[in-house]
């Protein structure tokens, strides 16, 4: 299963032993498959008195970031861990963020969301298997990681045209 990031409620000023328990519990129990990256997002801003500071001001007090494979096992330990209140979500079932929430989050705490290598290549072959293109087949003229969109000519009315496309509406087509 791919790891997908969570939001973990905890007391207010226990984030950081939180953080660190967690990060002992995949020691201890070699969970690095399971769970990876814990964060506390934190906003650093310059402060101007009698000298330059700089400070770091948590964005979502009482909240962490955790990326993880949401199984009975992982839930069970970090609900386990004093301080932690429960995740965001309902009851039984934690929601995952959304990848460009995570990013955004992590941008404005100066660290970055490790990107996936693109599997689409220039020049493929792809076939649309969603959307008002649905069955067409064309070439990639251009691949838009950020934007997880690709640029496919299309032969549409007789001629080339090109068509942006999201990475899930097309295949790869096998020749």
């Amino acid at each position: 299963m791919q790891k997908k990031w969570y939001v973990i409620h905890v007391l207010t000023s226990y984030e950081e032993r939180v953080k660190r328990a967690i990060e002992k519990l995949v020691e201890a129990r070699e969970l690095h498959d399971k769970i990876g990256r814990v964060v506390i997002p934190v906003e650093r801003e310059r402060r101007f008195h009698g000298g330059v500071r700089q400070v770091e001001r948590k964005l979502f007090p009482g909240y962490i970031l955790v990326e993880m494979v949401a199984d009975d096992d992982t839930l069970y330990f970090i609900r386990r861990i004093p301080g932690v209140t429960g995740f965001a979500g309902s009851q039984t079932k934690p929601v995952p963020l959304r990848d460009q929430e995570v990013e955004t989050i992590l941008k404005i705490s100066g660290e970055e969301m490790p990107r996936r290598k693109s599997i689409w290549h220039r020049g493929e072959k792809v076939r649309v298997h969603s959307g008002p293109f649905e069955g067409a087949e064309g070439v990639i003229e251009e691949v838009h990681q950020q934007k997880q969109t690709l640029t496919v000519m299309l032969s549409l009315f007789g001629r080339e045209t090109p068509v942006e496309l999201d990475f899930s509406q097309v295949e790869k087509v096998e020749e």
